[in-house]
């Protein structure tokens, strides 16, 4: 507990580190309480206090659990390791040979200054094009895998043209960086599956965002379980948005073949599983190396159903509809 105002007044508070990181505060005390990522220090009524060493530890834990790595075999590595995961262990997450480049685009009047004088792209990214605002960046017919969007602020007004259609589909993917934001809005561009950063950012964590949002080949063999730690192998995406299960489901009463239904029905439930094992209380360091691997390993077979699925939806030519607005990406 500290009582010093000099020491409240250079802290940051659980709202502001979740504005920074980009882990919600119900989140950020479970993995306190969990796997005590950091320690916060207390005000003299409980509340916690973060310094800046806490929420630049957060952000590489946050980078790294994102790119699909477990949570608790990242917890509790030095500030070292952690930078070295990030600058190093980044061929899993690079494209598989003979795939092509990553190709980035970038808008905004600073960010493509510092694109453009930049010595070169990190292995495996490529610069499609810079430019100063979004208009310029939709009268070219340029496409890209991930385009980087650098704004002084957000209203609900940029959120829905960031959502537009003739922009989400130049661009398999979108990072908004922002100066100034309500938090309802930076909210809901999460919810359109925009991801988010608070700015200033330096141009290589930008390179390294991209990079990591790379497609991935994974085996996914079923791994030993080791008590002594979890598996440190990356969660497969979800390939449908519940919507989209709800929709397969139904769709069968007008086909002689129920197989849809009862397979979506199999994947909510593991779903629903996964999401359990990952959020379970656990007491030791066994208990979440356990957890870790069943985490994993459901993961992994509503991914494969996943799979099944759209192969069953393929050959039965049934057309998934794409998700809503508010909904995540069909992952493939």
């Amino acid at each position: 507990m500290i009582d010093s105002s000099d020491d409240i007044s250079s802290a940051y508070r659980i709202g502001a580190v979740a504005r920074l990181t980009g882990i919600s505060p119900d989140t950020l005390r479970i993995w306190e309480r969990r796997y005590e990522v950091v320690e916060p220090r207390r005000t003299p009524k409980g509340g916690r206090l973060y310094s800046q060493q806490d929420v630049t530890r957060l952000t590489m834990i946050k980078t790294l659990v994102d790119s699909g790595h477990a949570i608790s075999t990242v917890a509790n590595l030095p500030l070292e390791e952690l930078n070295r995961r990030l600058n190093n262990a980044q061929p899993a997450n690079l494209p598989p040979m003979g795939s092509g480049q990553h190709e980035v685009c970038v808008v905004g009047q600073a960010i493509s200054v510092r694109a453009c004088n930049t010595d070169s792209m990190p292995q495996g990214l490529e610069m499609a094009g810079a430019y100063t605002d979004l208009e310029s960046f939709l009268e070219d017919d340029t496409n890209c895998d991930t385009l980087v969007i650098e704004l002084p602020f957000l209203d609900r007004n940029i959120a829905r043209d960031l959502n537009a259609p003739e922009l989400r589909k130049r661009a398999q993917r979108i990072a908004v960086i922002y100066a100034f934001s309500p938090s309802n809005i930076v909210s809901q561009l999460q919810r359109y599956g925009l991801q988010t950063l608070r700015a200033p950012v330096a141009l290589e964590h930008i390179w390294q965002q991209c990079q990591l949002s790379q497609p991935n080949k994974t085996d996914w063999t079923p791994p030993d379980w080791d008590p002594r730690v979890a598996s440190n192998d990356p969660i497969p995406p979800r390939r449908f948005t519940s919507d989209q299960l709800v929709y397969l489901s139904d769709i069968t009463t007008s086909l002689e073949c129920e197989c849809p239904h009862h397979m979506s029905s199999v994947i909510e439930q593991l779903a629903a599983f996964e999401d359990y094992s990952a959020r379970c209380e656990v007491s030791t360091r066994k208990d979440a190396a356990l957890h870790g691997y069943l985490h994993q390993m459901t993961s992994r077979a509503r991914w494969l159903m996943e799979v099944a699925l759209e192969k069953l939806a393929e050959v039965e030519g049934i057309a998934v509809p794409a998700p809503g607005p508010n909904r995540s990406k069909l992952s493939g």
